[in-house]
């Protein structure tokens, strides 16, 4: 299985609503995806800005049918717009 922690920081001048909004939406879409094992969205309780996904993949040819699935290649690029670096994203195999 593969863990996946992607963090980002809202840029000051992004809503944070609209961030999360675009963020539920990908968490609701991916967990359709084939393979998913879980995938929830997090807003940090110490950094008001910075968000974490957090998904779980069966293995790497199901991770990458959902890196290529039309709400990602949608919805991640929407919010990355609204980061101040992007996602950073960690990579877990277990």
């Amino acid at each position: 299985m593969i863990r996946l922690n992607a963090f980002f920081e809202v840029k000051d001048n992004a809503s944070v609503e609209t961030v999360k909004k675009l963020g539920t939406e990908l968490v609701n879409e991916s967990r359709k995806d084939d393979g998913n094992i879980s995938y929830d969205l997090f807003l940090s309780s110490t950094r008001p800005l910075v968000m974490m996904f957090c998904e779980t993949w069966k293995d790497e040819e199901v991770l990458k049918a959902h890196m290529a699935s039309a709400h990602f290649t949608r919805l991640v690029p929407e919010i990355e717009a609204l980061t101040k670096n992007g996602l950073k994203l960690e990579k877990f195999e277990f």
